[in-house]
């Protein structure tokens, strides 16, 4: 072998050598960055707010406390959610009666929402109400049928016959109080208990071709105390379906609620129906005015203080929904809930 070839071979020899040794040096820094990123992508996790439940002052006495949702099949996994919610954070001397307005569920579906009586088998009790599709125009809704479900709300007077007051809760919601303070409301006098809406502020001319300018504020549908004595009393179902008989392009039970409850209603705090969407987007010293009440300037202790959160618009299910703390705290109950 000439010195020639012998130098070249121990050439290439030492530079796949040095190569190598790149290659794992490289590897493991590599192996050190991404530890590093898991590292601090775990330390972000644990470092993101997350809401605390807060303690109830619960009384001695014992009181029982209606409360009605309405689902469909689409919607039974997030009115279980909310239901699952109601349970958990109730006081051991209050019962729950859950009313069930259910249309075109399945006996899966039904089954899931009896599952949780268990919870409380003694102050927890889950009635399925089976009811087909109103019998009303539902093409005068327009661009808002896909709230069609909803129009059940209007016939609670006549589906709960039995029962005089009722909380009414949209499948969307978290209860994180107990509820019977919101059910001691004294509504006697009114149709309804009700939480101010930001549609009237955002909507001014709305507001006024339904003559609601006059009112001061529109409220929202997603939670209410409702007076079903005195309702059928007023015979307000067919005052509701005369509304939607003559009316076009409304925005689902909501807008027909507002007109037709007009002044027969009591204001409630906002802590009852707590909607995400006004407190992320709109000046937290301007809604303090507009809710008559002094509202936390830090948003998530809005949420942390409030007995009902009402997820309105976008929900906390789908991919981008923001604040993340309330993504986490909806699916805390969910996941909870599917470990019964």
């Amino acid at each position: 072998m000439s010195k020639k070839f012998f130098y070249i071979v121990a050439f290439v020899l030492l530079s796949t050598i040095c190569f190598v040794a790149y290659l794992i040096l490289a590897m493991d820094k590599q192996d050190k960055i991404t530890q590093n990123q898991q590292v601090k992508i775990q330390n972000e996790l644990q470092t993101q707010p997350t809401i605390k439940l807060q303690p109830n002052n619960c009384p001695s006495d014992k009181e029982e406390v209606n409360i009605v949702l309405i689902t469909d099949s689409r919607y039974t996994p997030p009115t279980g959610v909310s239901m699952y919610s109601a349970i958990k954070t109730k006081c051991p001397t209050t019962s729950y009666n859950f009313y069930i307005v259910a249309e075109n569920i399945t006996k899966q579906d039904e089954d899931s929402l009896y599952k949780l009586q268990s919870l409380a088998p003694d102050t927890v009790q889950v009635k399925i109400i089976p009811q087909q599709e109103p019998e009303i125009p539902f093409e005068n809704m327009q661009r808002f049928l896909q709230y069609k479900v909803g129009m059940h709300k209007i016939y609670l007077p006549q589906i709960l016959k039995e029962i005089d007051k009722v909380i009414y809760m949209d499948g969307d919601t978290l209860v994180l109080k107990d509820l019977r303070k919101l059910y001691d409301m004294d509504i006697s006098d009114v149709y309804a208990a009700v939480a101010k809406d930001g549609i009237f502020y955002r909507f001014p001319k709305e507001m006024a071709e339904m003559g609601l300018d006059k009112r001061g504020y529109y409220f929202n549908s997603g939670v209410m105390l409702y007076n079903l004595k005195k309702q059928r009393e007023d015979n307000i179902v067919e005052k509701l379906e005369e509304y939607i008989k003559t009316h076009e392009d409304f925005y689902g039970d909501q807008d027909v609620l507002n007109a037709v409850f007009g002044d027969k209603l009591k204001l409630m705090s906002y802590r009852y129906n707590c909607i995400s969407t006004f407190f992320e987007e709109d000046d937290l010293n301007f809604l303090s005015q507009y809710f008559g009440e002094d509202l936390p300037q830090n948003t998530f202790n809005i949420y942390e203080n409030a007995t009902i959160l009402h997820y309105a618009g976008d929900k906390p299910w789908q991919e981008n929904y923001h604040p993340e703390y309330l993504k986490e705290l909806w699916f805390r109950f969910y996941n909870e809930m599917l470990r019964i």
